[in-house]
């Protein structure tokens, strides 16, 4: 009995040895192709879903965010808030932003975007716009007549809003903002391109430049973002929400908004490819150890004459089966891992929402493992089953 039991792998041991090496090596090079091509697609919807979100975190929001309570405008005693903000557990930085309703014009172009009065220095450590400049500098502290914009707001070639930007503003400009009613003119002294359009669609003045026309709006604020660390931040939302009356705490994910909808899509795009990697890694097993079976008939149904059980000559072919599976993902896991991640952390795929990379997880990728394993045993095992099943005699005359 024991030895019946190691005869399957002897098989498939002489089967590897014997077998023609080309062979072999094209057979574990479509595994891992078939293999690359079931893990690739997830990390890439992965990559972006991640790049997305972590763009609103980063140029948008923070992770966690305080607003005013719905029908209030303002925060009041915003340094306060900030104060007690920033003595909470796991919060890295906090600052604030004043959103002012205004009208951008410059040569007869119009249009109405988000503009925020923040201190500079503070703002740049939870909001990362100044690591995106496209042209010229971010802000001063002291800057008062000095605005940046979005590349989405200043327009240009290549600019996906481009019909409702400024048609090419560039650094040096001037532009005549209207601040209900208030009129100011501002140099422009940076354009920012942070590659998501909702943060590329704001501007953003000093708060110094703010009290010079509304004095009674200093040291108020109409956000405050916090940065905390990723796997803290519903931990930090209980800690500081209630800290100010009249406000209320949420995570970035109330402002995720359309990416929401994006990002269902791409799962369920996933979870499609997914399916369909399942069926390419199947039928690619299934052919290659059915033309292996078919070209091998003659031997055997000699093996059957002189005795083998069909069972053993089934558990061989499943053998040689997860070898190729195995060493099929061996490879594609290198190739993945190797090559295909830093080349894309190097040269990221270049979206309107971010620059994505690929992203998978570890129970992601070992799911996909024993989903190709799985796959490969049963296409194994069917042409086995099914060649074992014809008369001996036809398999030795090959008929």
């Amino acid at each position: 009995m024991l030895n019946e039991l190691k005869l399957p792998f002897y098989l498939a041991f002489k089967s590897i040895i014997r077998g023609r090496k080309w062979t072999l090596f094209l057979t574990i090079l479509l595994m891992s192709v078939a293999f690359i091509n079931l893990i690739f697609v997830s990390a890439l919807f992965n990559g972006i879903v991640a790049g997305s979100n972590q763009q609103i975190i980063d140029t948008l929001t923070g992770n966690v965010y305080i607003a005013p309570k719905q029908g209030i405008k303002y925060i009041d005693d915003k340094e306060k808030l900030l104060e007690n903000v920033r003595a909470e557990n796991g919060v890295t930085a906090a600052s604030s932003g004043f959103q002012i309703p205004g009208e951008i014009e410059r040569n007869a172009r119009t249009g109405r975007w988000p503009i925020i009065a923040i201190d500079p220095n503070e703002y740049a450590k939870v909001i990362n716009v100044s690591d995106h400049m496209y042209q010229g500098k971010y802000l001063d502290v002291n800057d008062e007549d000095q605005i940046i914009i979005g590349r989405q707001i200043a327009g240009g070639t290549d600019v996906e809003m481009n019909s409702t930007s400024l048609k090419g503003a560039s650094v040096g400009d001037k532009l005549n903002v209207n601040f209900n009613g208030i009129k100011k003119t501002y140099t422009i002294k940076g354009i920012f391109y942070t590659k998501f359009i909702e943060s590329d669609s704001r501007a953003f003045i000093t708060e110094r430049s703010l009290a010079s026309f509304a004095p009674t709006m200093v040291g108020k604020a109409t956000a405050v973002n916090i940065k905390t660390p990723n796997d803290k931040e519903n931990s930090v939302m209980s800690e500081v929400k209630g800290l100010a009356p009249d406000t209320d705490t949420f995570l970035w994910t109330e402002a995720a908004g359309l990416m929401k909808s994006v990002s269902g899509s791409f799962t369920s795009i996933n979870v499609l490819m997914t399916i369909v990697g399942v069926i390419i890694a199947g039928v690619t097993t299934f052919i290659v150890i059915y033309v292996d079976i078919v070209s091998r008939r003659r031997q055997i149904g000699i093996l059957r004459a002189i005795g083998i059980k069909p069972y053993i000559i089934v558990a061989n072919y499943v053998i040689l089966a997860a070898v190729y599976a195995t060493l099929g993902i061996l490879l594609g896991s290198l190739i993945f891992f190797a090559g295909l991640v830093p080349y894309f952390i190097a040269h990221p795929f270049e979206l309107p929402l971010a620059e994505a990379v690929l992203n998978l997880t570890p129970a992601e990728y070992f799911f996909r493992v024993q989903i190709v394993s799985w796959v490969a045993v049963i296409s194994g095992l069917i042409p086995a089953l099914i060649v074992t099943k014809t008369k001996m005699l036809d398999a030795i005359l090959g008929r």
